[in-house]
Order: structure tokens, then sequence, then C-alpha cells
């Protein structure tokens, strides 16, 4: 039977080229960096924690409870850290992970995974593959390239048996665990990590990381009604004739709405804004649009691009183009350059071609938070 797996969380760095105590901001979810790295190690089997550093309340590590047994003081390198964590675990302890306090994205699976590939072979770390061509150089010039097939990236947990921990900390090494144990000639497993497992060194670094992204997609169709006003994009189209529906049917603006909605999960245009409430009686598709941006804003998401194409025989986009993409920089809050408004026809074909009526597709691009909300 496998006894209880111990863990040192290595939280002594000190964080200057992100600007402040990273340890202690706080992700989307409320947890702290530190508490989150913590808590993915305990979800991923790792049931005591030695952390290694000098964490205060703002860290919020009296949320773990019993699995946290001590907190200790790091070292002047990363060894001597390792080596006081180490220090603090019971001498029957027969695994021990360390693991980096900067890497809070590290998945509950990935930290099992490597548990796993260490009980079956000594000592276990995740790797991903070297994406970019890695060069040796000089202060201004390339001295070799590196044959990057057979190079890894190395993150954090790694997870070995206690005398190899014992036979790295022996060492005086700045470098992580697994390069100690390379050099002493031992056996390394490799399990594959995670993209998002990264070591949080910039304060962009969470900002991206923290986030995901997702797409919604809407279609609109509207039939022509010459009674009324064209509105499209917020717009008003002048000589052309307009589109019948219970609010202004700027079909561009419902397709948005519905592409929006869709990102962040909160249904669609008919469920917000049924045409049997006669309250949006022709109203201006711009209340939808504001509210549906409220809804982006409660939900902690942000809307990053909009693809738009408008499907009919008339009237013609390009020489409106402009000012509707300006119009939505207003609804959207977005940059100009993030508003694409396109047109195309169905060559004859459909309702559209026989000049029945318009149609729009919007594609939306939004970020929402990654790290789930606490249950």
């Amino acid at each position: 039977m496998v006894k209880t797996v111990w863990g040192i969380v290595a939280a002594a760095g000190r964080a200057r080229r992100f600007g402040g105590d990273k340890l202690a901001h706080r992700l989307p979810n409320g947890e702290t960096v530190l508490r989150r790295s913590c808590s993915q190690l305990i979800a991923g089997g790792i049931e005591r924690l030695v952390v290694v550093g000098s964490p205060g309340p703002e860290h919020a590590l009296d949320e773990l409870g019993d699995h946290l047994a001590a907190v200790i003081p790091g070292g002047a390198q990363r060894s001597d850290s390792i080596r006081a964590g180490l220090a603090a675990i019971p001498d029957h302890a027969e695994w021990v992970a360390v693991h980096d306090a900067a890497r809070p994205f590290a998945s509950a699976k990935l930290v099992s995974k490597c548990l796993a590939a260490a009980q079956l072979h000594g000592a276990a770390v995740p790797v991903l593959e070297c994406i970019d061509t890695i060069a040796q150089a000089d202060a201004t010039t390339l001295v070799a390239a590196l044959e990057r097939s057979s190079l890894k990236r190395v993150q954090t947990p790694q997870i070995m048996r206690r005398d190899l921990l014992e036979e790295v900390v022996a060492q005086a090494s700045s470098t992580d665990e697994s390069s100690v144990l390379l050099r002493l000639g031992h056996r390394v497993e490799t399990v594959e990590g995670e993209e998002e497992n990264i070591k949080v060194t910039h304060a962009a670094d969470l900002e991206v990381a923290s986030r995901k992204y997702v797409t919604g997609f809407g279609f609109d169709v509207h039939r022509y009604d010459e009674r009324r006003s064209l509105w499209l994009g917020g717009v008003e189209i002048q000589g052309e004739p307009g589109l019948a529906g219970h609010s202004d049917a700027d079909v561009i603006l419902h397709a948005l709405v519905d592409a929006i909605l869709g990102g962040i999960g909160k249904g669609d245009i008919g469920q917000h804004f049924p045409p049997s409430d006669d309250r949006f009686k022709d109203a201006a598709s711009s209340r939808f649009v504001e509210h549906t941006m409220n809804l982006v804003k409660g939900a902690g998401a942000r809307l990053e691009h909009v693809d738009i194409t408008l499907i009919g025989e008339k009237p013609r986009l390009t020489p409106h183009r402009q000012v509707i993409r300006e119009r939505l920089v207003a609804l959207l809050g977005l940059p100009i350059e993030s508003i694409n408004v396109k047109a195309t026809t169905t060559e004859g074909l459909g309702f559209t071609g026989r000049g029945e009526g318009l149609a729009a597709q919007a594609v939306a691009s939004l970020s929402l938070p990654a790290v789930k909300e606490p249950a």
C-alpha cells in the first residue's frame, strides 16, 4: 500500500519581475496563486504539504486545513530551500513532490499522472516539446544551433522517492531536481506536461493563463418592409427599404447579440427580448447590445473580436461599412481593428437572392475566467 505522499512547495522567490507579491495575487476564483498551487497538488494526490518561504495571512494558506503540515523559511538557493523542506518531512515518507509555488495552473490530472509514473520508475517530471528553435548565443551572436527534437521544456511537480531527493539536496545546485538526478546518473521518467502549467513570472502571465477563449455564433433574417427605415449595425441607411420586425429589425445587431450571448452561455436574443413584449416594439437594437454587454461584464468575460457578414442583394455595404464599424466601436468598446464587417450575396439563389430580405451572420470571440469559481 502506498503511504502518504508529501509535497514541498518552493515559495521563497523574490518575484522582482512581477512587480509585487505574485503568490498573494488573487485569481478569478478568489484563490491566491500560492493557495491554488497547493490545492492542485492536494487534488492530485499529494496529501501533506510543506511550504518553504515566508507567506502571510494574505496568502490564505489557512484554508488548506490539515493538508498544510508546516511553513518554514527558505534558503539562499533552491537546493537550500528544498533541503529545508525535506528536513521537515517525516523520515518514513517514501514519496515527495517538489512544486514551484508560482505554477498555479497545473491540473490535478497532471499531478496524478506524475505521481503514478514516479511510483513506477522512481522519479517523474512533466515535459513539453520545444516549439521554437533553440540556440546557444553569446552577447550579440548565435554560437550553435541545438537539435530541438531531443529538447524538452521541464515543468513541475517533480516527484521522486525520498532517497533520490536526499541525493539531490546533498548537491549545492540552483537547477531543478530532475537535472541534478540526471547528472547523478538516475532515470527520470517523463509525462506529457500542460501548456497552461506556466511558471508565473510577469503580471501579464496571469492575465493570459487565467482566461479561456470561446467563440459564439449568431444568425438572423428579416424580410424587407418598404414602409420602415433600414437600420444596420446601429446606423440608419437612407434611401433603402427597411426590414420587418418587432424592434427596428437591425439584422446585423441581432446576429451579433446572439453570437455574444452564445459565447457566454446566456441563451438567445428571443429569451432576453421576446417579440411578444411590447416594451421592445420598434425598439432600437442598440438597447439589446447594451444589455448584452452588461451580461458580458457580469460574467467576468471580455469581448475580444467580432466578425460580421451581411447576406443579401441590397444595399451595397461598401458606402456604409466604415460608419457601421465606428458605431460598433461605441457599442462594444472594442478598437476598430477588432471589428470586421463584410457582405456577400447568394448569387441570386434563395430568399436573399430573390430580393425578399436580408440575413446576417456574426462570430464573436470572447475571453472568460479559466479558473472556476468555488462551488
